[in-house]
C-alpha cells in the first residue's frame, strides 16, 4: 500500500465516522452521550481534513466514500433505531463501527509500503482514536 491510498481509506474512513455519527445523534436523548458523539465527530473531522491536506500536496484530490457504503450505513442505522436510541443502542452501534476499523486500519498499517512518518503517524492516530472511542461508549452501554 502506498501513501496515497493510505491517506485515502484515512480520509474515507474519517468521513464515514462523521456519517454513521451524525445519522444518529438527532436520536440520542443523553446528554453525555451527546457530548461524546459530538467530541468523536470533531476528531473524525481533524483527521480527514488532514488526511485531505496530506493528499493535495502528493497531487490526489480526497475521495468520499462510496455510494453503496454510505447508503448501507444510513440503513442500518435506520433500522438498528427504528425501536427507540436508547444509549445502548448508540453505543453498541459506534463500537461495532469502530471495531470495523481497528481491524481495517491495523490491516493496512500492516500493508503500507511507504516510509513517510507523516503518513504513518496519522494512520495510527486515526486508529488510536477508533479504540479511544470504544473506551468512551463502553459506559454507556
Amino acid at each position: 500500500m502506498k501513501d496515497t491510498e493510505l491517506l485515502q481509506y484515512i480520509h474515507e474512513t474519517a468521513q464515514m465516522g462523521i456519517k454513521g455519527l451524525n445519522d444518529v445523534k438527532d436520536r440520542i436523548h443523553d446528554s453525555k452521550l451527546s457530548d461524546a458523539i459530538a467530541q468523536q465527530m470533531a476528531e473524525y473531522r481533524s483527521i480527514s481534513t488532514q488526511a485531505g491536506d496530506m493528499l493535495r500536496s502528493k497531487g490526489e484530490e480526497p475521495k468520499d466514500p462510496s455510494l453503496m457504503a454510505t447508503l448501507s450505513s444510513e440503513m442500518m442505522s435506520a433500522m438498528k433505531t427504528m425501536k427507540g436510541a436508547s444509549a445502548s443502542t448508540v453505543a453498541e452501534m459506534v463500537i461495532q463501527g469502530n471495531n470495523m476499523g481497528i481491524t481495517k486500519g491495523t490491516k493496512h498499517l500492516h500493508d503500507y509500503e511507504g516510509n513517510d512518518k507523516q503518513v504513518r503517524a496519522l494512520a495510527e492516530k486515526l486508529l488510536a482514536t477508533e479504540e479511544a472511542n470504544v473506551n468512551q461508549m463502553k459506559p454507556f452501554l
